[in-house]
């Protein structure tokens, strides 16, 4: 037995009663009945319940919903959210996440409406409540689950039992619908039914009375005969020859009644037969006049469908035609682009051509300037050399070899900005190919002009140095 600290708050039901989130509940499985134990002080008592299961996906909220089928105020409910649930596969050591433990429910639910596992609702000693699902067996029952549970708010209860009576509500409108419906069909078939018995005593009235007529007649004749025989009794010896005759001429003609008669009796049976294969043809009709109806019904909604897809259709291909026309337009349009670019293209590649020229003759002259400029980094390196030996010899000239030893570091500066300004034109030149359209001619003119300029600062650098040797010397 496992015990449960259920949470406080009423939020996690107000999720299930609320209206506004009626459209985010999902039915985990159908509402089922199950016969559930209920256990309290020792006491155990079988009830029929109705069982409800479900839930919320985004606030990954589940409840199980239990209500007595003899009294729906009786109702309980069990919520489990994350937080409760790893309270629950910790203390009954669960396997399986939220996802999983809701698929786990679903089987244990089903086999509960299979008989496979048995319900109990348990009161503990502290008045808290369980709901246990277990397998019977001999030596011991198997626990598969504990769940907590707690009697339903009255709120909750009644917007449930509100719920199941607008539901009610509903499938009484539609039965009394129904009924309806059923009640002008039962009258009018009864109206056609007394048509019918109408007319079948208006049959057997007509049937009556030349019967009758027949019977009349026949009476008559016979009558008639009768006084004919009386009379020719009297004549009988001389005339028995004639009456022979006459009598059997009347056998002939009672024979013919008898036929008629009877032909009439086996009339009136087809009659009968007719009125009630007549009745089973009109019934038949009735059935067929109401199919044709919701055939006529669906064929005329089919052909207001398909009208309303031929005029969409259409609007859709003239559509289509303007679009195609459009875009013969681009493309005419795009071609004519297409042929000037490429000419555009043709020029430019030419020009790019004479500038890729001139900036060759540019690095060339660059790279001579290097060339120089390395020369003269041996010769600064050789007289630095120089100075150095001599520094011991000449010690009263220190602060004069300091000061061109200034000099020659502010000079050796000069050179290596001017070293990393040439080796960034160097990293900028193939950068700079595809942009070198407007700005050809002005890069010459600053490289000519940056190579004078180094001209001259060699040009003084040589003859400091040579000053510098001199004042050695």
């Amino acid at each position: 037995m496992f015990s449960f600290n259920y949470p406080a708050n009423n939020s996690e039901d107000d999720f299930f009663s609320n209206i506004n989130y009626m459209k985010n509940i999902e039915n985990i499985i159908p509402n089922c009945e199950l016969a559930i134990n209920i256990r309290s002080n020792g006491i155990s008592t079988k009830k029929q319940c109705f069982v409800y299961a479900e839930k919320i996906d985004f606030k990954g909220l589940i409840q199980l919903r239990l209500a007595e089928k003899a009294d729906h105020r009786k109702m309980y409910i069990s919520n489990v959210d994350t937080n409760s649930f790893n309270q629950l596969k910790q203390d009954q050591s669960l396997h399986v996440t939220f996802s999983g433990f809701v698929e786990n429910l679903i089987k244990i639910l089903q086999d509960c409406q299979r008989g496979n596992l048995e319900v109990d609702l348990i009161y503990n000693r502290e008045q808290q409540m369980t709901l246990q699902f277990y397998e019977m067996r001999s030596f011991k029952n198997l626990v598969h689950l504990c769940l907590p549970i707690k009697p339903a708010p009255s709120n909750m209860i009644l917007f449930y039992m509100n719920n199941v009576l607008h539901n009610l509500q509903k499938k009484n409108a539609s039965m009394e619908s129904s009924m309806q419906c059923m009640q002008h069909e039962m009258n009018t078939h009864l109206s056609r039914m007394s048509q019918l018995e109408v007319e079948n005593s208006k049959l057997r009235e007509s049937l009556l009375e030349n019967s009758k007529a027949m019977t009349n007649r026949h009476q008559e004749e016979i009558l008639r005969m009768q006084e004919a025989l009386k009379k020719s009794s009297d004549h009988r010896h001389s005339d028995n020859e004639r009456h022979m005759m006459a009598m059997s001429a009347l056998q002939a003609q009672l024979d013919k009644a008898l036929q008629d008669k009877a032909n009439l009796h086996s009339e009136k049976c087809q009659e009968t037969k007719k009125c009630d294969h007549l009745r089973d043809e009109i019934s038949s009709l009735k059935s067929s006049l109401s199919s044709m109806k919701d055939q006529n019904e669906k064929l005329v909604s089919d052909i207001a469908a398909l009208r309303n897809i031929e005029r969409k259709n259409e609007m859709h291909w003239s559509d289509s035609r303007k679009h195609i026309h459009e875009l013969q337009d681009k493309i005419k349009k795009y071609d004519k682009l297409q042929s000037d670019l490429i000419a555009e293209l043709e020029a430019e590649k030419k020009i790019c051509q004479t500038k890729r020229q001139a900036l060759e003759m540019a690095t060339e002259e660059i790279s001579k300037a290097n060339e120089i400029i390395a020369k003269q980094g041996q010769e600064i390196v050789k007289n630095k050399k120089t100075i150095s030996l001599r520094t011991e010899v000449a010690l009263q000239q220190e602060k004069a070899i300091r000061e061109k030893d200034k000099q020659l570091i502010i000079q050796n500066e000069k050179i290596e900005g001017l070293q990393r300004a040439i080796e960034s034109l160097r990293q900028d030149i193939p950068m700079q190919l595809e942009s070198m359209k407007q700005f050809a001619d002005t890069l010459e003119n600053k490289y000519s002009e940056q190579i004078t300029a180094l001209n001259q600062k060699l040009s003084s650098v040589s003859k400091d140095r040579v000053s510098g040797r001199m004042t050695i010397r």
